[in-house]
């Protein structure tokens, strides 16, 4: 598990902060996350197990959480920023 979230999961998610998700597109990802933790897990798809269960069982949480936080943070820190950096400005006028 390890693994898959220090390599996997930054190369999967790189520039995931300033991205701008719709439900449909959430939704791809999502399943790619889910089918690797089942297999990490050892869990079939016919097992019927809830993603909550198994992101719990790992350790981690779903994929689109894991984007809103991350997106929360950098939004965050553009906002510490001074008002005359262009990603602030950019942030602040859309």
């Amino acid at each position: 598990m390890d693994l898959y979230c220090t390599f996997v999961l930054p190369i999967f998610l790189y520039g995931c902060k300033t991205w701008t998700w719709t439900e449909i597109q959430m939704g791809r990802p999502e399943v790619t996350h889910s089918k690797c933790l089942r297999r990490i897990v050892g869990v079939k798809l016919t097992d019927r197990h809830r993603l909550e269960a198994i992101c719990e069982q790992c350790g981690t949480s779903s994929l689109e959480l894991m984007v809103r936080r991350w997106t929360l943070q950098w939004m965050g820190h553009v906002l510490r920023t001074d008002e005359e950096r262009l990603s602030r400005q950019l942030l602040i006028a859309y």
